[in-house]
């Protein structure tokens, strides 16, 4: 029987062997090559939320309702959203003309002038991957994460940057006839967030509910002796600010405990009891989810798929878990 005795060695094993950890890191790898390509083109006010938005609206146009389902996110923060990018100029809200009560958003002149610099950002970032793995590993990994999203059932919906490009029979490349070339961004967006529902479910079953993305900037980097305030927001690659903001978030929760100095300010965290159940219960789900993908997907290829993530991975140089969320 495997030892199943929480130390920092099997937490540190398990986060960075995660498939979900795995997919987060290489989405936001790629999300934060577009948004620098973004600035060098003058598009500096584009923000990584915005992809929710933009990633998803296709070209006729999409209800509120619809994007947010998509994103996996409440309809009050998709709306706003939606503000934020429309007062950028790239989108605009307009009645449905199904439904008055409800409105479509749309894109504007400069949204399609945005969607068409999107593509030669992801044609550049492709290249890029390419010469660190090369063309045809590059291509496997792709296929192999839409393999990975047909299993699911998860539509690929043409919308975004893609919504320019219609699939082209040469640029086929498995029996299914709907591989879309050059996806390789909106694959992982849509691997990494069915495994956060997921993974969420799974954690809300054995009683820890209200689990929120942003909550695993403390609790995926917190070591079992406890870290400063300063180490982990470091670790996880966000400023002390709001590192902050999440640890006084996540101790309401009860999973960590807060060493204070004199004057109040937050000085080392450490797991409570609850916390260090959670993060038993947190591999636990792991390994629930692992079976899981594996009796969809097929064990081999599942393990093709997480070699493949790897390869690019450590070509990349990439921390896993991700320094941001």
């Amino acid at each position: 029987m495997a030892d199943r005795t929480l130390t920092q060695q099997r937490v540190d094993a398990a986060r960075a062997g995660n498939l979900g950890h795995r997919l987060v890191a290489l989405a936001g790898d790629f999300s934060d090559r577009i948004l620098a390509r973004y600035r060098e083109q003058g598009y500096a006010s584009i923000r990584p939320v915005h992809g929710a938005l933009l990633r998803n609206l296709e070209l006729e146009g999409t209800r509120l309702t619809t994007l947010a389902a998509r994103a996996g996110m409440t309809h009050r923060a998709m709306a706003k959203i939606v503000d934020d990018v429309a007062g950028l100029g790239f989108v605009a809200r307009r009645p449905d003309p199904d439904d008055r009560r409800a409105s479509c958003v749309h894109f504007t002149a400069r949204g399609i002038h945005l969607l068409r610099d999107s593509s030669d950002i992801i044609e550049h970032i492709y290249a890029c991957y390419s010469q660190l793995v090369g063309a045809e590993q590059l291509e496997q990994l792709e296929n192999r994460l839409y393999q990975f999203l047909q299993s699911l059932d998860i539509e690929v919906i043409h919308s975004g940057q893609q919504a320019l490009h219609p699939v082209r029979p040469e640029n086929l490349r498995d029996a299914s006839g709907a591989y879309l070339s050059h996806n390789l961004g909106r694959y992982l967006q849509l691997a990494g967030q069915d495994y956060h529902r997921r993974c969420a479910e799974a954690m809300a079953r054995r009683g820890h509910p209200g689990i929120r993305f942003d909550h695993l900037a403390v609790l995926t980097h917190l070591q079992l002796q406890g870290m400063n305030l300063s180490e982990l927001a470091e670790g996880a690659g966000i400023s002390l600010q709001a590192m902050g903001k999440q640890v006084r978030a996540v101790h309401r929760m009860g999973y960590i405990s807060l060493r204070e100095g004199e004057d109040r300010r937050v000085r080392e965290v450490h797991y409570s009891p609850r916390g260090l159940a959670f993060l038993d219960d947190l591999l636990a789900a792991f390994d629930e989810l692992d079976t899981f993908y594996a009796s969809q997907l097929g064990p081999r290829r599942l393990q093709w798929l997480q070699a493949s993530l790897s390869r690019l991975i450590i070509a990349l140089q990439l921390p896993v878990p991700a320094r941001s969320f």
